[in-house]
């Protein structure tokens, strides 16, 4: 990594703690809304093709520890596995799905994100059960939005999926497109990630 791809990864690790600890405020007619997983899916795209797996699982790392810190969640430990290694799944995507002569399209992208946020929570979700087996609130039946779903590990998964999971992907489905097509050519100007084939950078005069 050179510095430029260090600052950037920072300055998107810090969006996505922010992202994370706003998501306890977005919580409308009880579904919750979790952007920090569309921020993390951006920041998959942008360097997940521009950087090895070192720096990744380092940055993958960070993702789970900054959205513990984040987090309202009652078992904080399970964002480490939920967010850290679903960055590393969009990274993976990311990189199988870039093109040097062409950039996402929004399908890709959109796709990218599902495969990501359904992944995140399945690991969130397990983490969660297990780390909380036998405790007060895994101990109960799930409801949700008029919706029984019972007792046990699938009726938890149910739970979360209807009332984060999908919300969250909402939300992704808006802002990761305009984000990315917003940021990226940016970056390009500013030497941050490399023009591709048939792409010239601007340059930006120090």
């Amino acid at each position: 990594m050179n510095m430029r791809q260090v600052a950037l990864a920072g300055a998107l690790l810090t969006l996505v703690f922010l992202a994370h600890a706003s998501g306890r405020l977005f919580q409308i007619g009880g579904a919750q809304f979790a952007p920090s997983i569309g921020i993390y899916t951006l920041m998959a795209l942008l360097l997940g093709p521009q950087l090895g797996w070192g720096p990744l699982v380092g940055i993958g790392l960070a993702v789970g520890i900054l959205t513990m810190l984040a987090t309202s969640s009652p078992f904080p430990p399970a964002n480490i596995p939920g967010h850290g290694l679903a960055f590393l799944l969009a990274c993976a995507l990311a990189k199988a799905t870039w093109r040097r002569d062409r950039d996402y399209s929004v399908p890709t992208m959109i796709g990218i994100l599902a495969i990501t946020l359904v992944v995140s929570w399945t690991l969130f979700a397990t983490a969660t059960w297990f780390g909380l087996a036998g405790s007060g609130p895994m101990a109960r039946s799930f409801e949700r939005f008029g919706v029984e779903f019972g007792t046990g590990l699938l009726a938890w998964w149910l739970f979360g999926f209807v009332g984060v999971a999908i919300p969250s992907f909402i939300i992704g489905l808006i802002l990761l497109p305009l984000l990315y097509k917003a940021v990226a050519p940016a970056l390009v100007r500013y030497g941050m990630l490399p023009a591709r084939e048939g792409q010239v950078a601007p340059h930006i005069a120090s």
